[in-house]
């Protein structure tokens, strides 16, 4: 049987044998400091108050601050923490203590079966090789693996192995046969082709069902280097496809009907509420986020979702405090990476907290690396990460990171032209950010620092009429979105980036 152990970082606690092991090695600990380790470690990203803590760790009895402190400083030692740098033990300011660090505990419980009804399910079969030359098959096989490889990422997705799927090569069975017997809810068909130096791909999404082509593509390419053209193709293919099934699915979770949707269902709902930024449209996802949370309680998405909606609140001035908000996302997010690690939208809710509130450009970047890292073809964490490249000065490489992201993703959200005209903006080429400032003016009428932009860039035009209009709408929508708002509060890494967005502001006319 294996050892009850909980690890974080470098560390390891045997909760069997009393020890901490780090790197390896047994640390020498007095025992009451084992024990307050193991109290904040089982609790990850909860607020522990002394009170707690003493009925956790002391059995209630009579302890003084200065014997508290004293364990939490000998408990912080051992782990490699300190009072200053706080990786792991993070003081509250006359609240308590919480564990920041993610904390794993190894399954005691066989792993569940997926129910391949929650969420849909997809089998993406070998790609026909059509270029009459049997060699070139390991091409064809390449897209068609790479391709189950990155949908596998997506958490949202429940998709078959590459073993079950090749399984079906050349086999003489309808669509709906094959899905039956894998238990699918779609299919992935496909050829390639390669004459000379050109390579076509040909991709189709089908609903077995009733047999329809949900969509197709092709795609041309040059064959100067193959794995490069297979790497952009794979990835092109894998955004296209999961926003073909989300949007398919969005569409069946928004027609109003409330009996029998899923957690999954709910998670649709409120993404498409968040990112069609507006204040009802926050108000609307927090209800979603709930509801999905009641039929799947421990959610990693749907937790990152919620503290998403919180970060959303305070970032437009919203009416909640905006450190109480932040603070509420930090939980949100911590729960998140802690239920599952494998779910990059906790990360970037952790980046976001990082960046607004804590003003730590470089953690926040880390933070939404590891997004990128743990599913590279999705466009929407590349955006995530040149979003907060944007805020930390560096224009030129946000800039590059949203053109990629929009090119994996042609139907990209609006959300995109806010930040891709705020790296133009910053570029000072507000000349080229103002489509994106009009579209932006349309399609987001009540997201308070999306308009201020556009204001900005009006009036750094010399667009007058069009800043005091758009002005006018941020006070209606929300009146406490000033210029000493965005001055306390927008995370602009450079000073002279924020104090030229101020500028353009009271040119617009936005008050102090």
């Amino acid at each position: 049987m294996a050892t009850d152990t909980i690890t974080f970082g470098d560390c390891q606690l045997d909760l069997s044998s009393g020890e901490l092991r780090r790197s390896g090695g047994v640390v020498a600990l007095e025992p009451i400091a084992f024990e307050l380790i193991v109290f904040l470690a089982s609790r990850p990203g909860e607020l522990v108050t002394k009170d707690a803590l003493v009925e956790g760790v002391w059995g209630g009895r009579a302890i003084s601050d200065s014997a508290i402190s004293s364990c939490v400083a000998a408990a912080r030692a051992a782990i490699g923490d300190s009072g200053a740098m706080q990786r792991y033990i993070k003081t509250v300011p006359r609240r308590g203590f919480r564990f920041v660090a993610r904390a794993e505990k190894p399954r005691s419980t066989p792993l569940p079966v997926p129910d391949l009804k929650a969420k849909p399910s997809i089998a993406v079969l070998p790609f026909t090789n059509m270029s009459g030359d049997p060699e070139r098959a390991y091409f064809s096989d390449g897209i068609t693996g790479d391709i189950i490889t990155d949908l596998s990422r997506y958490n949202e997705l429940f998709v078959i192995a590459r073993h079950s799927s090749f399984a079906y090569r050349d086999a003489e069975k309808s669509s709906r046969e094959i899905a039956s017997e894998l238990g699918v809810q779609y299919l992935v068909e496909g050829s390639v082709q390669r004459a000379a130096e050109r390579i076509r791909v040909n991709v189709r999404l089908i609903d077995p069902s009733t047999a329809n082509e949900i969509w197709a593509e092709r795609y041309n390419r040059e064959a100067a280097d193959i794995f490069e053209v297979q790497d952009e193709i794979t990835a092109m293919i894998v955004n296209r496809l999961v926003g073909q099934i989300e949007r398919r699915h969005q569409r069946n979770a928004a027609s109003g009907r409330e009996t029998g949707l899923s957690a999954y269902d709910y998670i649709l709902r409120a993404q498409q509420s968040i990112f069609d930024v507006g204040r009802e449209n926050n108000q609307r996802a927090l209800s979603d986020v709930q509801k999905a949370l009641e039929i799947d309680p421990t959610n990693a998405r749907a937790h990152a979702l919620l503290g998403w909606h919180y970060i959303t609140e305070a970032t437009n001035s919203w009416g909640m405090d905006p450190n109480e908000a932040y603070q509420n996302a930090w939980d949100c997010a911590l729960y998140a990476t802690s239920a599952n690690d494998d779910e990059p939208f906790g990360f970037v809710v952790l980046a976001w907290v990082y960046l607004w509130r804590d003003r730590l450009f470089d953690r926040a970047l880390v933070e939404l690396q590891k997004a990128c890292d743990m599913n590279p073809s999705n466009a929407a964490y590349r955006s995530y990460l040149a979003f907060a490249q944007i805020y930390a000065g560096k224009h030129e490489a946000g800039k590059a990171n949203l053109e990629g992201a929009m090119q994996l993703n042609p139907h990209f959200p609006v959300l995109y032209d806010v930040h891709y005209m705020r790296a133009l903006f910053h570029l000072h080429d507000s000349k080229a950010a103002l489509a994106h400032a009009v579209r932006v003016r349309s399609h987001m009428p009540q997201a308070s620092n999306a308009l201020s932009l556009a204001a900005a860039i009006f009036a750094s035009l010399g667009m007058d009429d069009d800043a005091r209009q758009v002005v006018d709408r941020i006070k209606q929508v929300s009146p406490d979105f000033t210029r000493a708002f965005v001055r306390r509060h927008l995370p602009y890494r450079k000073a002279s980036d924020q104090e030229y967005f101020l500028e353009m502001l009271e040119a617009a006319g936005l008050p102090e």
